[in-house]
């Protein structure tokens, strides 16, 4: 009896050093947001847990917050980091990364005016085109060149 009673114990100590393990290498992904204390990265504005918020999760497992993705794109202008972009689809508020998202410039208001609106699927985004006068369809490489070309005029 105490064999299978020590067994167990030596599996549950195996498996949660494991993910202790796991945890620290890689891409943990995208984390609640604390609109009570969560600050935005770039401009130190509150994070709201909205539509328009975006993340970025360094290989180091640090979370920067952002309280626009316009913002995100920003930060990722002016420093050289390495990790994964999230933000988060209008509609569904869920994750998904930057890189695999279909957005839309659009005059809607977000928090620091971007218009930046992210999308999980390409027919959602063309049904916000066309019911928002003036939006227009872009990618998450068009929003970083754009970004980038910002900056050198500053």
């Amino acid at each position: 009896m105490m064999g299978i009673a020590h067994s167990s114990k030596a599996g549950l100590v195996l498996i949660l050093m494991l993910a202790v393990v796991g945890g620290c290498n890689g891409d943990s992904g995208p984390q609640p947001i604390d609109e009570t204390v969560d600050a935005c990265a770039s401009c130190n504005m509150s994070v709201s847990d909205g539509p328009f918020a975006a993340e970025l999760v360094q290989k180091d497992g640090e979370v920067l917050k952002f309280d626009d993705i316009g913002c995100l794109a920003g930060y990722l202008r002016k420093n050289d980091t390495d990790g994964a972009a999230y933000v988060r689809d209008f509609h569904s508020k869920e994750w998904l990364r930057a890189d695999e998202a279909f957005f839309a410039e659009s005059d809607l208001h977000t928090p620091m005016d971007s218009g930046i609106i992210a999308f999980r699927e390409a027919n959602r985004l063309q049904e916000f085109i066309r019911k928002e006068n003036g939006a227009k369809e872009t990618t998450w490489g068009e929003i970083l060149r754009h970004a980038r070309d910002e900056e050198a005029k500053h």
